[in-house]
């Protein structure tokens, strides 16, 4: 493992992990816990909100930062569940982001092997060109908080069926996508998809499911012109946030522990 690499991935164990494992747990199911890889595209989006609930249900993490390598250190099949984030890139962009068709090899792989995947805004456009789908410049962009309605499908889904009837999410892109036909679209806005399932153990958000106010704060002072020209009010930008975070932590928490779960069973 090249020093750089080895700098990028991250292998943390919760100290929760007392409630998988005790003194009397022997030494080898310690050391064979679900292995999750997340793809973490630019250093200022990292997993965020979505750590603590993965390690406290027992997840090891292992990020590939596209940033510092085009691949992954070790292969997929290392690994028991992939977990792809948000980046500043567009999903089309691969003949100047020369990382991006490395990235959907793997998520087609790990398709084809029914790994659990979970896909996170960009992650998300990535995961429907994997399956066949198609990326292209939204009719709208989605720059701050808006209302995500899910479908009654939804309910019944394993994973994205935490997040209940409709949810109040933060959004930041400018790409949406057409999805494959054995795609089930599992939330909207308005016409613009925002939630789906490939088969049975891959999901997608649009939305930062991971992002907090700190995020949301940061990204406002790096990215306020563009913000600007998108036509976000920046004042209503901030109330939402403090009005709608304890909540949307609440349902970053139980996505991650639902998905967390799938990971576990597929162990299993």
């Amino acid at each position: 493992m090249s020093s750089i690499s080895h700098y990028c991935v991250e292998r943390r164990l919760s100290a929760c992990l007392s409630k998988h494992i005790s003194q009397e747990t022997p030494y080898y199911f310690a050391m064979t816990q679900p292995r999750l890889l997340v793809i973490q595209h630019d250093l200022d989006d990292a997993l965020n909100d979505l750590t603590a609930p993965l390690l406290d249900a027992g997840l090891m993490i292992d990020t590939w930062c596209t940033f510092r390598s085009d691949a992954p250190d070790e292969p997929l099949e290392s690994f028991d569940g992939v977990l792809s984030l948000g980046a500043l890139a567009s999903a089309t962009e691969e003949d100047s982001t020369p990382w991006i068709r490395g990235e959907i090899a793997v998520l087609e792989e790990a398709l084809a092997r029914r790994m659990p995947i979970l896909g996170v805004c960009f992650g998300a456009q990535l995961l429907a060109r994997a399956a066949g789908g198609r990326v292209y410049r939204s009719p709208v962009a989605e720059i701050g908080w808006f209302e995500v309605t899910m479908a009654l499908e939804a309910a019944a889904d394993p994973v994205l069926g935490s997040l209940g009837p409709n949810l109040h999410v933060f959004q930041s892109h400018y790409d949406t996508f057409d999805l494959p036909a054995e795609a089930t679209v599992l939330g909207r806005t308005g016409e613009l998809t925002e939630a789906f399932r490939i088969g049975d153990r891959a999901w997608a958000v649009q939305f930062h499911i991971e992002a907090n106010p700190s995020l949301v704060y940061s990204w406002l002072a790096v990215y306020k012109d563009a913000m600007l020209k998108a036509g976000v009010d920046i004042d209503e930008l901030r109330r939402f946030t403090a009005s709608y975070w304890r909540e949307y932590r609440q349902a970053s928490w139980d996505l991650a522990t639902a998905f967390a779960g799938e990971v576990w069973a597929a162990k299993a």
